[in-house]
């Protein structure tokens, strides 16, 4: 069942600066309207409606599996950013430090930017 807190049409969101977060770049919107917020309510209340608890950012301390969830399999989780990832080492650069160095030149030249989102999807990440 659809709920009334999921927001109706477009929203926005501020595409901030790129951070480097261990071996990968990314970056992190804001949620400037709410929308996002609304949305995660949302789900929130229909885990909690069907028997579980989402855990909530990196608090896993009052996750609560859905009734029927194979043995083993994690409960549901409602991360805490919005994010997307631009970049990924798939192994160590050669100088870890240059390589900061350059990033960190990079990002210094951005300038945060409003995007406006007209479709949300739901994607299921089971390898992060």
């Amino acid at each position: 069942k659809a709920s009334e807190q999921w927001p109706k049409g477009s929203f926005r969101l501020k595409m901030g600066r790129p951070t480097l977060e261990g071996s990968a770049g990314i970056f992190r919107f804001e949620d400037s309207d709410g929308s996002i917020a609304a949305m995660r309510q949302a789900l929130r209340e229909a885990i909690v409606a069907q028997g579980g608890q989402a855990a909530e950012g990196i608090d896993w301390s009052k996750a609560k599996t859905l009734p029927g969830t194979p043995e083993g399999e994690p409960a549901s989780h409602l991360p805490d950013i919005v994010h997307s990832t631009v970049l990924r080492w798939t192994a160590e650069p050669s100088s870890r430090e240059e390589a900061l160095e350059i990033f960190r030149k990079i990002a210094e030249t951005w300038e945060p930017l409003e995007v406006v989102v007209t479709v949300a999807k739901a994607v299921l990440e089971d390898i992060p």
